[in-house]
């Protein structure tokens, strides 16, 4: 499953969570990048982060990388850039995948969730950004958070399937958005709500 990015943040955090990785840097305009971002969905390859970074999101992290056309694929390993692809060229990104990641551990979906839902004291996993909410479950909670006096972090669920699937099953939950606190699962959009409504989510909030 591939991770989307589209940002030097999410590129930063991205290589500081998961330092091996398969990054094919595309655009939605273009057909070859669409193909192997569609073929990646299909691989199998638990030891190594595929990801999609959006280039034109993203022109300061792609020109410094020396990105200048796409799909171009760079692989990180330990966080460093040890190889390169320009295009896509499905066999030869394949045959890096198994040769250069031979050695390293499986990633732990369990490990990364655990680490998300505790980067911030408060966590939103939601479908976009509070900026830019992506439907309108999420635009809600972020307008009820938006009330109170507090600082939280959010992860946007659309961008890492391997996270918007494991953690409905970490949290027992099936949807979107949900809101954790100091470690501990709070709830979805209802409870939230209804938490809001009857003037118990401020302490909440507070971890008390």
């Amino acid at each position: 499953m591939v991770s989307v990015i589209r940002s030097r943040a999410e590129y930063d955090e991205l290589l500081k969570e998961t330092p091996n990785a398969c990054m094919h840097f595309g655009a939605d305009w273009c057909e070859p990048s669409k193909q192997l971002h569609n073929a990646m969905n299909e691989w199998d390859y638990p030891k190594v982060r595929l990801v999609t970074a959006m280039a034109e999101e993203m022109e300061d992290v792609a020109e410094e990388l020396g990105v200048e056309t796409v799909p171009f694929i760079i692989f990180y390993k330990d966080g460093k850039r040890i190889s390169d692809i320009a295009g896509a060229k499905v066999p030869e990104i394949k045959a890096k995948l198994e040769t250069l990641f031979e050695t390293c551990e499986k990633i732990d979906t369990e490990a990364r969730i655990k680490k998300l839902i505790n980067r911030d004291e408060v966590m939103l996993f939601m479908k976009g950004d509070p900026e830019t909410p992506r439907c309108g479950f999420s635009r809600t909670i972020c307008g009820i958070l938006k009330e109170y006096d507090v600082k939280y972090g959010t992860f946007d669920i659309l961008t890492d399937e391997a996270i918007r699937q494991g953690l409905k099953k970490y949290s027992d939950w099936p949807t979107y958005p949900q809101l954790y606190v100091k470690g501990d699962f709070v709830g979805g959009l209802d409870i939230v709500k209804e938490m809001h409504d009857e003037g118990e989510l401020d302490a909440t909030l507070r971890g008390e």
